[in-house]
């Protein structure tokens, strides 16, 4: 698999504080990274060292291909904390100026407004924002340039369920449509389930977990799980996929399985006893995401 970012062993030090722990996560092209953690476990701090505002204190990193230089920053936009915008000047005389700052080329700064669904507000000046508006500018700032890789802290903080849809589906579209890469640090898991392709679990620093969305929703699928006696394993698969030929199954230890799927577990139950398997337990397995994520922060060793 190609990565756009992998971080090796990144570290943090500040005075006699860790604030990262040799990280190392790998972002993938074309995707949507989402970065999780409780507010001070160590998000900001490794995205600020990506975006070069703060220097690592151990190790290093790779981004687009290259490791630690400065110059591949230009294919890289940001939105660390809040915007930095100019309330006195209208949308698109923010976005002229930071232009200018950035060196850039000139570009068409209605067609960045369309983009992050602001394209009624050019004119407006920004202390008439709301917060939503502000996140809107803010990443139509990040987005000067056209950047490859696009990196938010916290983008739908504090704004209402409208604006937060709004964000979501913004970002959706830079993704599909125009194949921004993107890592987005949340706490709103509820959000970043319905955004992320791929995540991070950090926790006091510490990488606790990495996976894909693939893996976070076979492991919070509905379904069965079942423990039968040992020596019994085989015959219980062999009667399940005779009686249930459209259920997807994992096999996880010589004594039980679980089935992706609703399935009466009485039902189930007696049909294995009926054909001489000796069943040990059964139950349902219906985890939600966010007690999925909690579950790994608190029992977390780091990886």
């Amino acid at each position: 698999m190609e990565y756009i970012l992998q971080t090796n062993n990144l570290s943090k030090v500040y005075g006699a504080k860790t604030v990262l722990d040799h990280v190392s996560i790998h972002v993938p092209k074309k995707s949507i990274y989402g970065l999780v953690g409780k507010n001070g476990a160590g998000k900001t701090t490794l995205m600020r060292i990506v975006c070069g505002l703060t220097q690592q204190s151990e190790v290093s990193y790779t981004l687009l291909g290259k490791t630690n230089e400065a110059a591949v920053r230009k294919n890289l936009g940001m939105l660390i904390e809040k915007p930095g915008i100019y309330e006195h000047m209208t949308a698109l005389e923010n976005l002229r100026y930071f232009s200018l700052l950035f060196g850039l080329q000139s570009q068409d700064h209605h067609k960045l407004l369309e983009m992050v669904g602001s394209q009624n507000a050019g004119k407006k000046k920004a202390s008439q924002f709301s917060l939503g508006m502000k996140q809107r500018l803010g990443i139509a700032i990040s987005l000067l340039g056209n950047p490859d890789f696009l990196i938010l802290d916290e983008p739908i903080n504090g704004l209402d369920p409208e604006g937060v849809y709004e964000i979501r589906k913004m970002l959706e579209t830079l993704n599909r449509q125009y194949g921004t890469i993107i890592m987005i640090a949340s706490h709103i898991l509820s959000e970043l389930h319905k955004l992320a392709t791929d995540y991070a679990i950090i926790d006091g620093g510490r990488l606790i977990d990495e996976f894909s969305k693939e893996t976070l929703e076979k492991a919070c699928s509905s379904g069965v799980q079942v423990t039968v006696e040992p020596g019994h394993l085989e015959g219980a698969k062999t009667l399940i996929a005779s009686r249930y030929p459209d259920v997807r199954y994992e096999v996880l230890s010589d004594q039980s399985l679980r089935l992706y799927e609703k399935i009466d577990p009485a039902d189930l139950n007696q049909f294995l006893v009926e054909n001489k398997v000796r069943v040990c337990g059964l139950g349902a397995n219906d985890e939600d995401i966010e007690s999925f994520f909690v579950e790994k922060l608190s029992g977390g060793q780091a990886v």
